[in-house]
């Protein structure tokens, strides 16, 4: 028996014969119902036995439900135990809390609690309390280094006597002498005075500084990574001589343990009695 197209119902045969949608084709006549645009096995969408292409598919349709008089009712019943049930929660827990809106305020403060309890777990609250403690106790002890501040006060107010000298211009690279010290322009009759100035005044008021210690000393109350190449390295209990302030909150020192001289922040060491 002749198989028919289900298209043009004319004879399909064997060479031109395509099965699909459990139907027999022609392969030209395999075309989409809207636009017959020719279709292949891997182009075509089936709808109701019939080929489409993807753009005029038929979209299958949600299924809506007719709003009868049971349905009307479970809704209603829904709706009340709904209430009920929020009004009874809302009984049970009126009285003991106030809601509060999240305003601004009130973020800044849970932000600033929240950094404090990270503060506390952390431990960092009893560092700082240790530290201002030790700069409390170093503050009352800073009255036993008068006589080691007027030395150095006095060895500054030579050496500025000999560094601008009348009629001599300051700056001159061939005066500059790192060895002894001297950064400014003098002559080598004025370096010379001025060393022998230096020497007198250490050996008058140097004497119970120890031997080999000069100017300032300072013991060191935390330890100290420098930040920067002019800066010096440090660890907690460290002699620091040589020390001589630069501004509010910094000084220049030599670190006795490991012969290194460089800036230092002043409020990690205390004056040594």
């Amino acid at each position: 028996m002749n198989k028919k197209c289900a298209r043009c119902e004319k004879t399909v045969y064997p060479i031109e014969e395509l099965k699909c949608l459990d139907k027999v084709w022609h392969k030209l006549c395999f075309k989409c119902q809207v636009c017959n645009m020719t279709l292949s096995m891997k182009t075509y969408k089936g709808f109701n036995k019939q080929p489409y292409c993807e753009a005029h598919v038929p979209k299958a349709k949600a299924t809506t439900m007719a709003e009868t008089p049971e349905l009307k009712r479970i809704a209603e019943n829904t709706k009340i135990q709904s209430n009920v049930m929020y009004h009874a929660e809302f009984e049970k827990a009126k009285g003991k809390f106030t809601p509060v809106a999240d305003d601004p305020e009130i973020l800044r403060i849970k932000q600033n609690s929240k950094i404090i309890s990270n503060v506390a777990y952390h431990g960092d609250l009893e560092k700082k309390a240790a530290m201002e403690q030790k700069r409390v106790m170093s503050g009352e002890n800073g009255d036993g280094v008068h006589e080691s501040e007027e030395v150095t006060d006095h060895l500054d107010q030579l050496t500025s006597q000999f560094m601008s000298p009348p009629g001599r211009q300051v700056g001159s690279v061939a005066d500059l002498d790192p060895v002894n010290d001297f950064y400014g322009s003098l002559s080598a009759a004025d370096r010379s005075a001025a060393n022998v100035n230096r020497q007198s005044a250490n050996q008058s008021h140097g004497q119970s500084m120890g031997p080999g210690r000069q100017g300032r000393v300072y013991r060191a109350m935390y330890n100290y990574d420098a930040q920067d190449s002019d800066e010096v390295s440090f660890m907690d209990g460290d002699l620091i001589i040589n020390c001589s302030p630069i501004d509010e909150g910094w000084m220049t020192g030599l670190v006795e343990r490991t012969g290194q001289t460089g800036m230092l922040p002043a409020n990690y060491v205390e004056p040594v009695n």
